[in-house]
């Protein structure tokens, strides 16, 4: 497509080589194919429309969103005054719909109130405005997509000429652009964090389809979220314990018990009353002491697997930190069962649960401000 074939109407820019350029390596440092398309489209659209905006009608304007929004949501917010421009990029030709991310129309902390379609060449060479609408458009007429998790409007439906925009923002400072939103729930201190650590995990590729949107979008609605997804936890496949794959920080009884020999016969009782079952532990370093997580495994004739947790002081003749729990957290980030140490307990158990294939879930041992918390798959 070259510029004559854009109706005088829509807004034409030429991308710089040098912006292409800037914008293909920034998205090289994204994980996922979706999330480099994110970047590149997202920071070519930036890059080139906000000098643009800048120089002809908003000097003041400023881009808000941080880059590692585009590696999860597509789409750009810029200050404007008191409005917001929510930019949503798509390298597709096909222009007769207009999709928004629901994060963008949803979630009161992201909601803008004018939102442009924006057309970027694949090779990034030029983009294209050829549209805009309001968040009350979207929200009341959007055709809202439930698998997608997008809100979609016909292009008739759309305003072809930017231009409009800016007169109806002199003439009618207060236009009514937004629509009320519904409360997002609020979530607990235990289960933000549950949820957070079973995001982060690196077996998911999508995390705003992880979730149910309401609790998605009360943990993006925090203006903590960008931080919590920097680092990524691995995820323990115990399946692959009994094909006698250990993964990274577990140690077999036999080993664990070689480098601690005062802590043999604590566990030798443990494990010569599972005999037929495998078992795994792990070192867990507290401000003050340590403690040893231990996982008994047994294959059920069901398919399921059988699980037992229990927590034990380190040192053999030591109690535990009194008030230490230890709990199973749900794939939804809620607490299934939970048990804390009294003042005399050497050592603390969960009830021994059964897993499906497949069937994620999370262990958690906190005391006072330490919160240690690991994945696992059945």
């Amino acid at each position: 497509m070259s510029s004559f074939c854009v109706p005088p109407t829509q807004l034409w820019l030429d991308v710089s080589p040098e912006i292409q350029n800037q914008s293909w390596q920034q998205s090289q440092s994204s994980v996922s194919p979706r999330g480099r398309w994110n970047v590149f489209l997202n920071q070519v659209c930036v890059s080139t429309f906000l000098p643009w905006l800048q120089t002809e009608y908003v000097p003041e304007a400023t881009i808000e969103t941080l880059p590692i929004t585009w590696e999860f949501v597509n789409g750009t917010a810029i200050n404007i005054d008191t409005k917001r421009l929510i930019l949503i990029p798509d390298k597709s030709l096909e222009t007769r719909e207009f999709s928004v991310p629901q994060e963008w129309i949803d979630i009161p902390q992201w909601a803008g109130d004018y939102y442009l379609a924006v057309q970027v060449n694949p090779d990034g060479e030029w983009m294209r405005i050829w549209g805009y609408t309001t968040h009350e458009q979207l929200k009341n007429q959007g055709s809202y997509n439930s698998q997608e998790r997008t809100y979609s409007l016909d292009a008739t439906q759309m305003i072809e000429d930017l231009n409009v925009l800016w007169v109806v923002r002199q003439l009618y400072p207060e236009e009514q652009t937004r629509t009320a939103l519904a409360s997002l729930p609020v979530l607990s201190a235990a289960q933000i964090e549950n949820l957070w650590q079973r995001l982060t995990s690196p077996t998911i590729t999508n995390p705003r389809l992880e979730l149910p949107f309401e609790i998605w979008g009360a943990l993006l609605n925090r203006e903590d979220w960008p931080q919590r997804f920097t680092q990524k936890t691995p995820l323990v496949n115990l399946r692959q314990w009994f094909q006698n794959i250990i993964a990274d920080n577990w140690q077999t009884i036999e080993s664990f018990l070689g480098t601690q020999p005062d802590f043999a016969f604590s566990f030798r009782q443990v494990a010569d009353a599972a005999e037929q079952s495998i078992q795994r532990v792990k070192e867990i370093q507290l401000p003050n002491q340590a403690v040893v997580l231990m996982l008994t495994l047994t294959a059920e004739l069901d398919g399921r697997v059988g699980i037992r947790v229990q927590l034990y002081n380190k040192e053999r003749d030591f109690y535990l930190p009194r008030n230490i729990s230890l709990a199973l957290i749900s794939a939804a980030g809620e607490i299934v069962q939970s048990v804390q140490a009294r003042e005399t307990d050497n050592s603390i158990q969960l009830k021994r649960f059964k897993c499906p294939q497949n069937t994620r879930f999370s262990l958690q041992v906190v005391l006072d401000d330490f919160n240690f918390m690991e994945e696992f798959e059945s």
